[in-house]
């Protein structure tokens, strides 16, 4: 992962490096999170709990089906390249899938976003069938990404902590 401060933070932003700095910033926290509470199970794998890594395939899913399908207007990755793969089908014992669809799907909204242009950022999506409108693709990264990751990100730090006190 890119370290967002030193890439980001000595110069000013435009709306488009906003949105690439905020993804990548909240891409690193999901994966430290859910990173550090895979090495601290290592002595007690497997994991006897999986609320974590539910919220982690959560955040990825919801990812994936905002900036594929909304955006792209294509299929999401967990019914294109990962399907049969079965992100959502994860055994306890390997959570290496998990963490692959997860990558998969950060990469290839990073690649979405290294390619968006400020023009396209203020296009209008048709989000009228979900009864929202026509919103900017800024917007549908800004809410459908960004703020929706960095909630899933604190419920996984809660379910982290859950976890842990129950000794695992």
């Amino acid at each position: 992962m890119t370290d967002v401060r030193s890439q980001y933070g000595r110069v000013p932003l435009d709306a488009v490096q906003l949105l690439r700095a905020q993804v990548d910033e909240v891409h690193t926290r999901l994966e430290t999170t859910f990173g550090d509470w895979l090495r601290d199970l290592e002595p007690s794998w497997p994991p006897p709990g999986s609320q974590p890594v539910a919220v982690f395939i959560h955040a990825a899913t919801v990812e994936d089906i905002a900036v594929q399908t909304l955006l792209r207007g294509v299929g999401p990755l967990f019914a294109t390249s990962w399907a049969g793969r079965g992100p959502a089908q994860y055994s306890t014992t390997n959570l290496a899938p998990v963490r692959q669809y997860a990558r998969d799907v950060f990469a290839a909204t990073h690649a979405y976003l290294a390619a968006l242009s400020s023009d396209a950022a203020s296009q209008e999506v048709d989000l009228s069938r979900l009864e929202l409108g026509r919103p900017t693709v800024g917007w549908v990264v800004s809410r459908f990404v960004v703020l929706e990751l960095a909630q899933l990100c604190g419920e996984l730090v809660g379910a982290v902590q859950v976890s842990k006190a129950a000794g695992y």
